[in-house]
């Protein structure tokens, strides 16, 4: 008859179980970055500082905890620690993910418009204010009496004011 002591200690199973749990625990040991560079390190907060989160979209890469921020993380570390400038780095990002990756795109004919965009609405938005401004000081009030009903408001005035002293007295 088979036991459950028997078929736990008596195979190979505590040795299996050992080896996965060794491998689980190297693969994340050799997976976490190797933090014994502090200039590396503070290189590599400084450029994902500049670069955007693909998911979060409104965080950098440094401040993002989205798996795909810490896969970008890792290839600038790897890249940064490989000899690449700052600059090469952030040119293998735009040509692998364009211009959006950049918290500052470049200025260049497919950039104009987000760095001219906001000021040429700010002066649209100014050139509509004034023109309203002008027209509406330029245009006639409709309050505008003409003579004949000035004369007739004062004859109802007065005959309101005759009425008045009468009931008066």
């Amino acid at each position: 008859m088979i036991t459950t002591k028997s078929l736990f200690f008596g195979s190979a199973l505590p040795a299996s179980l050992t080896a996965v749990v060794l491998a689980a625990a190297f693969a994340s040991f050799a997976q976490s970055p190797a933090n014994n560079d502090p200039a590396l390190d503070a290189r590599v907060k400084a450029l994902t500082s500049e670069l955007r989160c693909l998911v979060c979209q409104n965080q950098t890469v440094a401040d993002s905890t989205a798996p795909v921020a810490n896969d970008l993380r890792e290839q600038v570390r790897t890249q940064l620690a490989a000899g690449k400038s700052e600059d090469e780095v952030k040119q293998y990002m735009t040509d692998r993910f364009g211009d959006f990756v950049l918290y500052k795109p470049r200025l260049k004919a497919s950039t104009v418009l987000l760095w001219i965009g906001p000021f040429v609405a700010l002066g649209f938005a100014a050139f509509l204010l004034v023109r309203r401004l002008r027209s509406r000081a330029a245009a006639p009030h409709a309050s505008s009496l003409t003579d004949e009903d000035r004369e007739r408001a004062r004859a109802l005035l007065r005959a309101d004011a005759n009425s008045n002293d009468s009931a008066k007295q």
